[in-house]
Parts: C-alpha cells; structure tokens; sequence
C-alpha cells in the first residue's frame, strides 16, 4: 500500500508496522524478504506451520509476493536493504511491483476463498498469472520459481 500511496513521509518499503514500534526498539512487525527477521514469523512452509500463530504462519506468503516482485538476494529499495533468501538456493527474478499485484489481486478475487490454503494459494497464483500473461510467459514462470523458492511445491 505504502507503494501505492507514494507519501512522501513514508515511502513505500516491504516493512509491515514500522511506524508502530510495538517493540520500542524501531523495528517493524513483519518483514517481508526475510519474514523470520521477527523472531517468530516463518519464511517457508513446512507440515509444521499449522501449528504457528496465524500473524507468523501467513511469512511464507508474504515471503512469496517479495520474491515475485523483486527477486531474490541483495538489494536497496528507497533506502531499505533486503537480502532475501530462497528454500533451493536457487536465484529468483521479480517481476515488479504492478504485475505481482495484479496476479495476486486476480487469484483472491477469481480463485481463493476463506478456506485457501498454500498449495491451493500456488494453484491459484498460477490460474491468474495464465489468464492475464499465459501459461507459457516469464510471469507465469516466475510465480512458479516464487512458490517453489518458499517451498510451496
């Protein structure tokens, strides 16, 4: 949102909560290239998630929609540094910002519902990126590589 809004004051980051200082030490709630950053929030999924608070469990989605945007590792964005890593080791590449959302925005309002969980998340994202960019495009390709860089397979 914080993209979107283009507020001079808060520029846009993958900083969830930063202004909120819940902590008092000035760091965000969430982070979203490294969502274990928190202490708590898990950066991929494992048979294991179910059993983590919802506000840490929902890190390998976050974790997704970063990678899809940006990539993977290193990298300053309106003065944030991120490193984010993947599950394989293996290098993601972003599509930016405007077709993340829309893939994300078409799988939740076409595919998903209140009972979605990351496997039918993935096939979703999928479903969405082929209606808008084709089964066979870098898009469609690279929700794939996300997914699977969160190890959601």
């Amino acid at each position: 949102m914080e993209f979107r809004a283009a507020n001079g004051t808060d520029v846009g980051d993958y900083l969830v909560g930063e202004k909120i200082d819940i902590r008092g030490n000035g760091t965000p709630l969430r982070y979203m290239d490294k969502p274990s950053k928190d202490g708590s929030s898990k950066d991929y999924w494992s048979s294991s998630l179910g059993s983590a608070d919802v506000h840490h469990s929902s890190g390998p989605a976050n974790h997704f929609f970063y990678l899809l945007s940006e990539g993977s590792g290193a990298k300053t964005i309106n003065g944030v540094s991120y490193n984010s890593p993947t599950y394989d080791g293996k290098a993601v590449s972003g599509i930016g910002r405007a077709k993340a959302e829309k893939i994300w925005y078409r799988a939740l309002t076409v595919y998903m519902t209140s009972t979605t969980k990351y496997a039918g998340a993935r096939t979703a994202t999928l479903s969405a990126a082929a209606d808008l960019y084709g089964s066979g495009s870098a898009e469609y390709q690279a929700v794939n590589a996300a997914w699977a860089a969160v190890n959601v397979k």
